[in-house]
């Protein structure tokens, strides 16, 4: 328990600080990452300033903003790749800006700054519209040129990306609601509860299903077409990010540093809960041989950790990364990559066994 509420305190400090604003210096060591990658590049956004990097070595491509950082940005949220070719990025600082890069050199398309709060969460793209939820509980529209369309009250506290089946956006909240919305009316459709905020976002299933962990301490399957719980399933820890998709299992991780296995059909966990030695933050990502998931560091003396888990729930390998994991790890084509926090390295890849391949250490 104290863990879990050093964690959130110092989330909510961070919060805080990055709303109120703060010096790129200070930046570079108080937040978390968002990190997204092709098996090309890594896009990583941290602090004042938003990287790409070459995944095959390491090295740095491209810096935004280019001349240095912005002590008014704050970015964190995961960067997204447009289908039209758009890098999108989102600042819980000041400026409440949200802009979009070339990602070939970084340099800005388009910037809209006239939010009402920070961006926490990512925007998702569908049918060439922009979504961009923000902690101001509205949800912006944009077309792919960046000229805003409309804004729509959703709830309080919009943390993260919403997902889509082509037709309708389900969209979590911090008041411990799941909506569903309907872009075409720009209307709640409905929605449905749950016991705790939901900083992460939903996981959904091609067979009609949300999956969302919950500061209440469960996960619950949410059925679209009935619009009600499917199953809830009481877990120790609180859930912070959304859990993986892998089949019928779903995986996830909690504050108290156990890794789960759930049968998505009936909400039963596949195997006792794997105990790790610190809070898990960010989602495990599914690979063809095992999940990976990455670990808060326990103190000062001892860093966050990367494991390999087996689908029996075998601990496969486990490596120490210093700093704090709190970003869900990310794969660029044979690699895996972590953002540690509060380390000199701020983005370290692994091979498939575990082994650091490169380490990426921006420049003072």
């Amino acid at each position: 328990m104290k863990l879990k509420t050093l964690l959130i305190l110092s989330m909510v400090l961070l919060l805080s600080v990055l709303l109120s604003g703060c010096s790129a210096s200070a930046m570079r060591t108080s937040s978390w990452a968002g990190l997204s990658a092709d098996a090309e590049t890594a896009y990583l956004a941290n602090g004042s300033l938003v990287y790409a990097i070459d995944a095959k070595n390491g090295s740095q491509l491209w810096q935004y903003p280019a001349d240095g950082a912005d002590n008014k940005e704050a970015y964190f949220a995961t960067p997204v790749l447009t289908p039209d070719g758009q890098l999108l990025i989102a600042s819980a600082g000041s400026n409440h800006s949200l802009t979009s890069l070339d990602p070939t050199n970084g340099a800005a398309n388009w910037t809209f700054a006239d939010a009402e709060s920070a961006w926490i969460g990512a925007p998702t793209v569908v049918n060439e519209t922009i979504y961009a939820p923000n902690s101001d509980g509205n949800l912006y529209a944009f077309n792919l040129s960046g000229n805003p369309l409309w804004k729509t009250l959703i709830g309080d506290g919009l943390w993260a990306q919403p997902v889509s089946d082509g037709e309708m956006l389900y969209i979590t909240s911090l008041d411990h609601n799941v909506y569903a919305f309907e872009p075409d009316t720009k209307e709640i459709a409905w929605s449905v509860g749950v016991t705790g905020a939901i900083p992460g976002g939903a996981a959904f299933d091609e067979n009609g299903a949300l999956y969302v962990g919950s500061f209440g301490s469960n996960v619950v399957r949410i059925d679209i077409n009935s619009q009600s719980l499917g199953w809830d399933s009481e877990i120790d820890g609180w859930v912070w990010d959304t859990p993986a998709l892998d089949g019928e299992m779903l995986y996830l991780g909690d504050l108290q540093g156990n890794f789960h296995a759930f049968n998505t059909s009936d909400g039963s966990e596949i195997f006792a809960p794997v105990k790790l030695n610190a809070p898990i933050t960010g989602t495990p990502l599914v690979l063809d041989d095992f999940i990976v998931v990455g670990t808060e560091g326990v103190d000062e003396n001892e860093s966050g950790k990367a494991y390999a888990i087996d689908r029996e729930g075998g601990i496969v390998w486990q490596q120490s990364i210093l700093g704090k994991l709190y970003t869900a790890p990310v794969a660029s084509g044979d690699l895996i990559l972590f953002a540690p926090m509060e380390a000199d390295a701020a983005l370290v890849a692994l091979d498939h066994d575990g082994r650091q391949v490169w380490q990426f250490i921006p420049e003072k």
